[in-house]
């Protein structure tokens, strides 16, 4: 080989051997920008489970447009309100990789995410933690909530259901609520059968009678319909477990 060109021949392999390392994946643009955090997070007892919310991030961190986001991670720890404290260490695991694309069995309205957590313990804390990812896999700064697992309301008991003028009247019985818990009302969720229930209730606003009409059926459909207590206990909400199930399915003139 021509000794002029032996140094270009070796400087063209060492070039080709360093873009054969590395990760492998999407080629990342220069100076991509970090999607923001999720503007806002909520977690919301259901009987012995939390429901966590949070909104999607419509800006980087730059304040540009966020074109590219492609899901979330999310982190849970469990803890003693007493004893411990989940500010000193950040060592939660992952317990969910939300991808956009591909939900799951999260649920998402209106620009907003759902995720059911279940069978949780009284008394003990849990702590959640969402960071945003976009298609680069780069994470943004996270958003945190905790809360601890109160006992909840009791659920209404025996739910009914009768034809009114074409739609649906159900009606349930109020229980006696623990000394410290006060009434607000009663939420009503509905599902076809083979699906869970929606995050958002039925009802448009709190229910403050045991009692709501239902309409916008198709004849020949089944619908399952379950009743929550929603009651103040100091300064938080809690909702009941789902009452016992009522399966309807209109017919003609229903």
């Amino acid at each position: 080989m021509n000794r002029r060109l032996r140094p270009i021949v070796l400087m063209l392999a060492f070039l080709f051997l360093l873009a054969g390392c590395g990760t492998k994946g999407p080629v990342r643009p220069l100076a991509q920008p970090f999607p923001a955090a999720p503007p806002e997070m909520t977690l919301h007892q259901q009987g012995d489970a939390l429901l966590l919310s949070w909104s999607q991030p419509r800006r980087n961190q730059d304040g540009s447009e966020l074109t590219d986001l492609a899901g979330f991670r999310v982190y849970r720890q469990s803890f003693d309100p007493a004893e411990d404290c989940p500010d000193c260490r950040d060592n939660a695991p992952l317990w969910r990789l939300v991808e956009l694309d591909y939900l799951g069995h999260t649920q998402r309205r209106n620009g907003q995410l759902f995720l059911l957590d279940t069978d949780l313990e009284p008394g003990l804390g849990y702590s959640y933690k969402v960071v945003p990812f976009n298609r680069w896999g780069q994470d943004g700064p996270s958003i945190e909530r905790r809360q601890t697992l109160a006992v909840p309301p009791p659920a209404p008991a025996a739910p009914k259901a009768e034809r009114q003028n074409g739609d649906l009247l159900l009606s349930w019985q109020t229980v006696a609520l623990p000394a410290d818990m006060e009434l607000l009302g009663y939420q009503v969720y509905r599902r076809r059968p083979g699906r869970a229930f929606d995050a958002a209730p039925r009802n448009q606003e709190l229910l403050n009678q045991p009692r709501f009409v239902d309409s916008g059926f198709e004849t020949g459909r089944s619908y399952v319909y379950a009743i929550r207590t929603v009651a103040r206990q100091a300064e938080r909400v809690l909702e009941s477990a789902l009452s016992d199930s009522l399966v309807i399915t209109p017919q003609g003139g229903f």
